[in-house]
């Protein structure tokens, strides 16, 4: 009985399911290497662009902006991602965001403080992938800014 109750608290978290943020229309990769394999830059791109999760191949190094509506200011120190996340450590996740001034670094999200900073892209760091549930809605919120 004890088995039983303990295989029904950690399958849940062994499952390897997207969480869906219905208010953003992203849908983000949530697996054990999430938290577990690290990569340059270069290698996080292209780690995103062939990976081929849940069914969906249109996957995508997240941006800056697209990383911190996963960034939950008020969770403890340490784990500043939003609850429903179950794959993360509390470390600088790879953005798709290169820094304007200095084109060898690209903008990294730390979960642990909830801020961003630079990193030179040859560093190794995690990743977490992203795509769009609903291209429309994705553009609207990222990319269909006006000046």
């Amino acid at each position: 009985m004890r088995l039983l109750f303990t295989l029904c608290l950690l399958l849940p978290a062994l499952h390897a399911a997207p969480y869906t943020d219905a208010k953003t229309a992203l849908m983000w990769q949530d697996v054990p290497e999430n938290k577990g394999v690290i990569h340059t830059w270069y290698e996080a791109k292209e780690y995103c662009e062939t990976l081929d999760e849940a069914g969906f191949d249109d996957w995508w190094l997240p941006s800056e902006a697209e990383l911190f509506t996963i960034v939950d200011p008020a969770r403890p120190q340490g784990r500043k991602i939003r609850s429903g996340l179950v794959h993360f450590k509390g470390a600088p996740y790879w953005s798709a965001s290169t820094y304007a001034w200095n084109a060898p670094h690209a903008w990294a999200v730390d979960f642990a403080t909830g801020t961003s900073f630079t990193l030179e892209k040859e560093a190794y760091r995690f990743v977490r992938c992203v795509r769009c549930t609903d291209f429309k809605r994705c553009i609207e919120l990222y990319y269909d800014k006006a000046p």
